[in-house]
């Protein structure tokens, strides 16, 4: 009997789809949205998604632009091709000018014009399982071990990273492979969690002994750049179309800036103030088991 899966998708893979420059991106959305049972999503992730929203629209606004009027001869200014060349030019100088339009409204109102928002809305809301929501308990307890591995350096986590974000989605990726006896599908492109090299994706060394010695050694736990190469292994049909158009986003995309990541204040007070906020941080090699 095969293992099921859980699926893990990245906060700047869920801003891909407003980078993707035509409707594949919404497929690949409806698509995810149909793995809801499958999909583990915290309060952080929503958070990332949120605070990015807005930067990742302007940018695709910012390549809204109206296409050059194209200059002509002046003795041909009455000719057939070029009335036909200034009335196309006209036509996508409307067009643009309306999709502005939608952008700002989804700026403003994005709950009404924004369908990349209501899908992610719809999932981060869920109440599973495996949506770690900002009032459940059990985040204080995910909260300690990611700030605990954050303290001597586990990955997932950049060299110069200031944020235990990475660390705290990780932990509660752990903790609901084990809660479902599952396996654990992660998609991203940040380079905390392991090595892209040739279109192939190989997961961090410390991660995947991790992963096998606190959930199982016989359950796979697998890495992925491209959300569309991640969804075939939960059986959905992907076009070429769909893997053509985000293979060349990815192909093209720099690792894309989130916002300043920074410690919570607060969570950083609260921490110092539990009693099992130290517990063990003297200790190394129990630093990332939990």
């Amino acid at each position: 009997m095969a293992i099921p899966n859980l699926l893990f998708i990245d906060a700047n893979i869920w801003l891909d789809f407003y980078r993707v420059r035509n409707d594949t991106g919404l497929r690949l959305l409806e698509h995810t949205e149909a793995l809801a049972d499958r999909l583990i999503v915290t309060y952080q992730l929503e958070n990332e998604y949120k605070r990015n929203r807005q930067a990742a629209l302007f940018e695709g606004m910012q390549e809204l632009k109206a296409p050059q009027q194209i200059p002509r001869p002046g003795i041909f200014s009455d000719a057939a091709a070029a009335k036909m060349m200034a009335k196309n030019v006209k036509e996508a100088e409307t067009r643009v000018k309306k999709l502005r339009e939608r952008v700002v409204k989804a700026l403003s109102d994005p709950a009404a014009h924004d369908p990349v928002y209501q899908s992610c809305q719809r999932l981060f809301q869920k109440t599973d399982d495996l949506t770690l929501r900002r009032e459940d308990p059990l985040r204080r307890i995910i909260r300690r071990r990611a700030f605990k591995r954050f303290l001597h350096g586990c990955p997932p986590r950049k060299k110069n990273d200031t944020s235990i974000g990475d660390a705290f989605n990780w932990e509660w990726m752990i903790h609901c492979a084990t809660q479902r006896t599952a396996g654990l599908v992660i998609v991203t492109r940040d380079s905390d969690y392991g090595l892209t090299l040739d279109k192939e994706s190989y997961i961090n060394d410390a991660l995947r002994q991790e992963f096998s010695e606190r959930v199982s050694r016989k359950r796979p736990l697998r890495l992925y750049s491209r959300l569309s190469d991640a969804l075939k292994l939960f059986d959905v049909k992907i076009t070429a179309q769909e893997e053509a158009s985000e293979a060349e986003l990815v192909s093209s995309a720099k690792e894309p800036p989130l916002s300043a990541k920074e410690i919570d204040i607060d969570m950083f007070l609260e921490l110092l103030k539990g009693k099992n906020a130290t517990t063990n941080l003297d200790h190394p090699h129990k630093a990332c088991d939990g």
